[in-house]
């Protein structure tokens, strides 16, 4: 360009293209200390020398209005907010290799419009750099890429040092590469940092993670979940930094004086639990997670933290004969000020009343835009058996052991429930779900029960189109058991939908796209399960699809990893064992593979025509591949 004035004029016409702008504005920004006539001149002056070197079609000029042909320039700045838009991993890196520094930063012109709109935009497009540095770190942790992360957080922090998502992101990364003493050592340069710059202290995000990074680092849960929470963290912070209000419901204290009661005491606490996560404006904690660390003799206050929840739920149950008496208090985790707080003394017969009362209550007082819609379609059928209701809540117990006898006990406990009330929603979907998954814990079912969990499943999602739990169970059962691939997955998209809290329609979903060839989408679903519920009894199940996924993707190193977690998290998981020795052949660890089958046959022996009749994996080139690899990984014919 001749000059800074030309190229400026260039530069704000590219910014705001296909836009047309008013002349009288491109005058002001370029001119305004300038005399009206004299301001105009100058501008056709400038739109003539513009033409000159762009070409004729360059321009477009609509009587007081001029813009740049997009069709004939491209702009970088376009280029680089449509990536950001697009917001895909490829297409975060794009974006920020396309990022070089300030916008025209080697244009001064010293006019008060210039210099408001060029700070203006340079603030903008910066904050848009930072954004998807970060957002592409976090999609390079949750695929197991700690080195890139670390190198991307470090990018964005080169930017702007006072910007906490990106110092987190170094701090995860450091931690995901083992050096979690490297990065608290971090998190206390970032406090001194925030102090000597802006008088204050990291918000509770950034302290969050830190707890999370010394419990880790001091073990201060068990192994195999502390490991869990290190690759489930990052996206978790990620996802309670600001998404929506984020709760985590304490088991309720059973007060009756009667230990046999707990599991009362328990079902309503998971009754609750599910009636919250209907919100969608809330995000739940899911049951699996709060009730495990009950007896880890940690505070609410120390719960709430290691989750990194805005609030806390907790409360105390009394049973006495046909009455119950709940009391619920809700915590702001930040103020540590209670926010709200009932007591409830009602006969059993309205107890789905009293749990709608508090979950209702609970979401209203989270989250003021909770509509009364919502409210009302988070409301349950009333009941219509207390016996069948406490048999349900004693099934429940067993439903989520994970072993072979409790999943029969869980079926005897439904199915005399369902004899009480055969119209009940969850029960139909429990009782379906422990069919279902009784034949791969070792459980004997009669002939024929493929057929009934698909007709349970079916009915409790024609009772109730709204349950999350039973369209999940409904798309487990017709993807696997009934093979129908593309309505399993309809149904468990609706539950992720009905209830994006729902750690185990997460799971589901993720699991079918692993089976199904969509093992990307599979990866994000199965870690957005673990985030969820990073102490369910579940995890394996959806560890076992991870590995999966990975072993379809060639990421064999990770699927390595993933497998070796889901076969400490249930040593009898023989999917898991078998994954691992795929995944292992396919990284040349022939040996170890081979240590791996001949210790899984001692336990169970499986032959290749066995795991091709399971088919796990539904793509054929998949299939072989994996099959090739349990050949050689020493699994006999």
């Amino acid at each position: 360009m001749p000059n800074k004035k030309l190229a400026g004029m260039l530069a704000f016409l590219a910014c705001t293209a296909p836009d047309p702008q008013p002349r009288e504005k491109l005058s002001t920004l370029l001119w305004g200390s300038h005399f009206d006539a004299q301001a105009k001149q100058n501008l056709r002056q400038a739109l003539f020398k513009l033409r000159q070197i762009l070409g004729p079609d360059a321009l477009k000029s609509e009587g007081e209005f001029v813009s740049l042909n997009a069709a004939v320039i491209a702009c970088d700045v376009s280029q680089f907010e449509r990536l950001v838009r697009e917001g895909g991993r490829g297409a975060l890196s794009a974006a920020a290799d396309l990022y070089r520094g300030r916008l025209a930063d080697d244009i001064s012109i010293g006019e008060e419009g210039w210099s408001e709109w060029i700070a203006g935009e340079r603030e903008r497009l910066s904050e848009l750099a930072l954004g998807a540095m970060v957002a592409l770190g976090e999609h390079e942790l949750s695929e197991g890429h700690a080195d890139q992360a670390l190198r991307t957080g470090q990018r964005a922090n080169a930017l702007n040092d006072l910007r906490e998502d990106s110092h987190r992101l170094i701090m995860r990364a450091l931690s995901a590469t083992g050096r979690n003493a490297e990065a608290l050592k971090y998190y206390l340069d970032v406090v001194a940092l925030l102090k000597r710059e802006l008088s204050t202290e990291p918000d509770l995000a950034t302290k969050t993670l830190a707890s999370e990074l010394r419990r880790t680092h001091t073990q201060d849960v068990p192994p195999a979940s502390a490991e869990v929470m290190s690759e489930a963290s990052p996206p978790l912070a990620l996802m309670m930094r600001g998404e929506k209000p984020s709760l985590v419901v304490l088991p309720f204290r059973n007060m009756s004086g009667e230990p046999e009661q707990d599991y009362f005491a328990d079902g309503v606490t998971e009754d609750i639990i599910t009636a919250l996560s209907r919100f969608r404006e809330l995000v739940v904690i899911a049951r699996g997670s709060s009730f495990a660390l009950r007896d880890k003799g940690m505070t609410s206050g120390q719960i709430a933290q290691h989750f990194g929840v805005q609030y806390v739920l907790s409360g105390r149950i009394r049973k006495a004969g046909n009455r119950i008496r709940v009391s619920a208090e809700l915590t702001h985790t930040g103020s540590e000020a209670q926010v709200w707080s009932d007591r409830y003394d009602r006969p059993l017969t309205d107890i789905f009343d009293l749990q709608d009362d508090v979950s209702s209550s609970v979401a209203a007082v989270v989250d003021p835009a909770v509509r009364g819609a919502e409210i009302e379609r988070a409301r349950r059928k009333p009941l219509t058996d207390l016996s069948a209701y406490d048999l349900y809540l004693r099934a429940l117990h067993h439903l989520w052991g994970g072993t072979r006898d409790d999943v029969t006990k869980a079926i005897d406990l439904l199915r005399q429930s369902l004899r009480l009330d055969q119209a009940r929603t969850p029960t139909l979907a429990a009782l379906a779900w422990g069919l279902v998954m009784a034949p791969p814990l070792g459980a004997h079912t009669p002939p024929g029960a493929t057929t009934e969990a698909l007709g349970l499943a079916r009915r409790a999602v024609e009772q109730d189109g709204t349950d999350a739990f039973a369209h999940a169970v409904y798309g487990f059962t017709l993807f696997g058991p009934a093979g129908d691939n593309d309505q399993g997955r309809v149904h468990a998209s609706e539950a992720v939908s009905l209830n994006p809290s729902s750690a185990f329609a997460w799971g589901v979903l993720g699991m079918i796209d692993s089976m199904g060839g969509d093992y990307e989408n599979a990866v994000v679903c199965l870690h957005r399960s673990l985030v969820l519920s990073p102490y369910d009894s579940m995890l394996h199940l959806w560890m076992t699809g991870l590995t999966a996924s990975y072993f379809a993707l060639g990421r064999h190193e990770d699927g390595i990893a993933w497998a070796r977690k889901s076969v400490r998290h249930n040593p009898g998981n023989g999917t898991g064992h078998r994954m691992l020795a795929a995944n292992l052949v396919a990284a040349g660890r022939l040996e170890e593979a081979r240590e791996v089958t001949q210790r899984r046959d001692a336990a169970q022996k499986t032959t290749i025509r066995d795991l091709r009749a399971m088919r796990f994996f539904k793509q054929n080139d998949v299939l072989e591949r994996y099959l090739s690899a349990q050949q050689a990984a020493g699994v006999a014919d």
